[in-house]
């Protein structure tokens, strides 16, 4: 007796199973998509001024399209969900510049910043809210990425009116919600005189992270993140 062979239905089988075996692999390991329901969204931030443009690994692999120079961001990646070992390095370089743990809960967003005081590079990991603002309102946090005030700094739109205060080195504000067109104004910690006015153009609806680098006051400098 001959058995006969259905080869498209054949031919669809085993498309199948490549196709499955193709999504199991890809689970277990980062990618280029921003689909965060697929695991965590993680956007990359350069804040060495002077450094070579940085990639990231997470889980020992490369999750960016392509290296973040200095003073620039990128888009978001989705990662897979977990606790991962991740390092910044010089573009298309396998040399750790920064060694440190990744934690990524499913459906969050975060952004690494590559850091550093002057002597030790090293890493800020920070949860996004995406909760969007009230309606005319933008939301906008403040990060410390400079070592050069000892005690702290302040973020506020006057001497008198303070968002954030005394912020260490690579800590991290709360979000506040702001009109747009804000100035905003940096301060050494309790002090009313403004050490650097921070103009921004923030839009109404958006979701801002401003941060301050410079290893002496004299090379203050600030930088703009869109989060949405």
């Amino acid at each position: 007796m001959k058995i006969k062979i259905n080869k498209p239905r054949l031919f669809l089988i085993a498309l199948s199973v490549i196709c499955l075996s193709a999504a199991l692999t890809s689970c277990n390991k980062p990618s280029g998509s921003s689909n965060v329901s697929a695991g965590a969204a993680v956007k990359i931030v350069n804040a060495v001024n002077g450094s070579a443009s940085q990639d990231l690994y997470i889980n020992n692999n490369r999750i960016d399209a392509s290296a973040v120079a200095y003073g620039q961001s990128s888009g978001y990646y989705t990662v897979t969900s977990g606790v991962y070992p991740a390092k910044f390095t010089d573009a298309n370089s396998a040399t750790a510049n920064a060694s440190f743990s990744v934690s990524l809960a499913p459906g969050n967003y975060y952004s690494v910043y590559y850091a550093t005081n002057d002597t030790t590079k090293t890493e800020v990991v920070a949860q996004n809210d995406q909760t969007a603002p009230s309606s005319g309102m933008a939301k906008v946090r403040f990060i410390n990425l400079s070592s050069a005030i000892s005690s702290g700094i302040d973020f506020g739109v006057s001497g008198s009116t303070k968002l954030a205060t005394s912020l260490a080195y690579k800590a991290v504000s709360a979000y506040n919600q702001i009109a747009a067109n804000t100035t905003f104004f940096l301060y050494a910690s309790g002090s009313v005189t403004s050490s650097l006015t921070i103009p921004t153009t923030i839009q109404a609806g958006k979701i801002y992270t401003i941060y301050v680098t410079g290893a002496t006051t004299l090379n203050l400098n600030f930088f703009v993140v869109a989060e949405n």
